[in-house]
């Protein structure tokens, strides 16, 4: 299994993970706080995230209107931060709507702070994953504008550079292949 799987809720819903529930936590995105449902019951630890699939340049939000209120913040960034620090040593299953955008920013990031560079880098060769800029930006701490659109496009896109390079993942509690 990858370190971090992206799907669609639809397959989050249906999908019976291959590693027993304690290796495994699931961050789950909607545009509504997802409620607690039995896949929930699948993992150890599951977050639940709401935030619209938007993609505009930070300085033109307007976070005091209903449709600027609902995205990614630095808190929600902290709180991404602290649940991927607290279960390092897990695999990650991350869902949106589709599988395609916001969980793949949020799957992307997790396989960078985590020093996974070869499987962000099979992810990216992909062409299943399009991660929403205005997401990814917020969380290396690079706000989406005009000035950083070019650079976060090229990163998003470009092959990770290896820096803590991590060829297997073995949780606690599961034996080695």
């Amino acid at each position: 299994m990858d370190k971090v799987t992206i799907m669609s809720r639809k397959k989050f819903l249906t999908w019976f993970p291959p590693v027993t529930k304690n290796n495994l936590v699931a961050i789950r995105i909607g545009d509504q706080a997802p409620i607690r449902d039995t896949a929930s019951k699948r993992y150890a630890d599951t977050l639940s995230l709401a935030f619209y699939d938007e993609w505009d340049y930070a300085d033109q939000i307007d976070r005091n209107t209903p449709a600027g209120s609902n995205r990614l913040t630095e808190k929600d960034k902290q709180i991404i931060d602290d649940f991927i620090d607290k279960y390092a040593d897990k695999y990650f299953v991350v869902h949106c709507e589709q599988g395609i955008s916001r969980s793949a920013a949020v799957g992307y990031y997790i396989l960078k702070k985590l020093g996974y560079t070869a499987e962000l880098n099979q992810k990216k060769a992909s062409s299943l994953y399009q991660p929403n800029i205005e997401v990814y930006g917020i969380l290396i701490d690079k706000p989406y504008t005009q000035e950083t659109a070019a650079a976060l496009t090229l990163e998003i896109k470009s092959p990770a550079t290896v820096t803590n390079q991590k060829n297997k993942v073995t949780c606690k509690n599961e034996k080695q292949n």
